[in-house]
């Protein structure tokens, strides 16, 4: 826990017990001014020790009497409760995190988070680049709030969610949301809060990137699929053979389109939550909808001595086990295959290229691909690498 979270706890702490220390102060300035008029010839720092009942009164009343029992049991039950229950007691480390979102100024703002969304928030961090982000799915950040980070958990499409972040104030945004509909509202209510601010914004569709463009909004947009696509183009470019795509997201979807546009080639995707994808589909396009992971799911529907080629883009991280253990298997019974496996830890990049794969990084390209873009003064552009 940072100095700061500590402070906001305490705060925050503070300002709950405000009612109780007021009366306590309350009943403290009666027996003061009680005993500045009982004994009028004693001096401030003798009176201030009889209203704390560390002196006794030369002749005390029955108000003196009853100030004496009261007194400390009110500083115990306040005061050392506070100590004890507020102090010791973990704060909550959401209101903190939101609370700390809106004191920043001159700042990033990244909505939506993602593994995209995770590469911004640790160049922010390394670089000291003041941040806050915003999300509505409380457990993809959990472990930025309970690392005091400053977090607003909520819907980026409200207005009071949006202050929250202090958009008005705010340098430049990321908005880095799968869902073009959401990101479009969202980029249009952070302009009529913010005209000034820079607005990035994750968009699939020409026309989508299109509109985002135009005046009065003037983002700029961008699609990690269109980046990814022209290092995999060289993959399939010229290869024969059929393929097979594993995933469910837009990428995954385009790879798929792609090979199946080539000459005698057919793939097979295997979506098991997409009922459809964005393209045109053809005939050389299969679509399965279908969880794959073991051999065995794959062999029913396509005959794997005729594939060349295999694509496996799951994109969560609880999923790499899976993906892991498919590709070993293919190096193990179809060592002539050419297996690519999307990756978002470097970290694991030996565990796959034992296999004889080849691995490749969406966010890890689109975040480079980004920094070449973003305006000089941007908190992730190039030259910031030189602090």
């Amino acid at each position: 826990m940072n100095i700061g979270t500590t402070i906001i706890g305490l705060h925050l702490a503070l300002k709950k017990y405000m009612i109780q220390f007021f009366i306590l102060f309350l009943f403290w300035l009666m027996g003061f001014i009680y005993y500045l008029s009982t004994e009028p010839y004693q001096d401030l720092w003798h009176l201030i020790l009889l209203s704390w009942t560390i002196r006794s009164p030369i002749n005390g009343g029955d108000f003196s009497n009853f100030y004496i029992s009261i007194w400390p049991l009110l500083l115990e039950i306040i005061v050392l409760g506070f100590i004890m229950i507020e102090l010791l007691e973990k704060y909550n480390p959401v209101i903190t995190s939101k609370i700390l979102a809106g004191t920043k100024t001159n700042h990033t703002v990244v909505i939506g988070y993602g593994h995209l969304s995770e590469r911004i928030i640790e160049y922010c961090t390394e670089n000291k680049k003041p941040f806050c982000v915003m999300e509505d799915d409380q457990e993809l950040v959990e472990d930025l709030i309970n690392a005091g980070s400053p977090v607003v958990v909520g819907d980026p499409t409200d207005f009071p969610n949006l202050n929250l972040v202090n958009i008005d104030r705010a340098k430049e945004v990321f908005i880095c949301i799968n869902d073009s509909r959401v990101a479009i509202i969202c980029t249009e209510k952070i302009r009529a809060q913010n005209k000034d601010c820079r607005i990035y914004v994750r968009a699939f569709g020409d026309h989508v990137q299109e509109y985002l463009g135009q005046a009065p909004l003037n983002a700029y947009s961008f699609s990690t699929s269109e980046w990814a696509m022209t290092g995999i183009h060289q993959w399939i470019e010229n290869k024969t053979g059929k393929a097979i795509v594993i995933g469910r997201d837009y990428l995954t979807h385009r790879i798929a389109y792609d090979i199946s546009l080539q000459s005698g080639r057919d793939v097979y995707l295997f979506d098991d939550e997409n009922d459809g994808i964005e393209f045109t589909e053809n005939s050389q396009m299969h679509i399965i909808h279908e969880f794959a992971c073991y051999l065995s799911d794959l062999s029913p529907h396509v005959s794997l001595n005729e594939v060349t080629q295999v694509f496996i883009c799951w994109i969560r991280d609880s999923e790499f086990d899976e993906a892991l253990y498919l590709t070993s298997k293919f190096h193990e019974k179809y060592p002539q295959i050419e297996v690519f496996v999307r990756i978002y830890d470097d970290e694991i990049l030996d565990l796959v290229k034992k296999f004889n794969a080849k691995t490749f990084s969406s966010s890890k390209n689109a975040f480079q691909m980004l920094q070449k873009d973003v305006a000089p003064d941007s908190a992730i552009a190039l030259q910031n690498t030189k602090n």
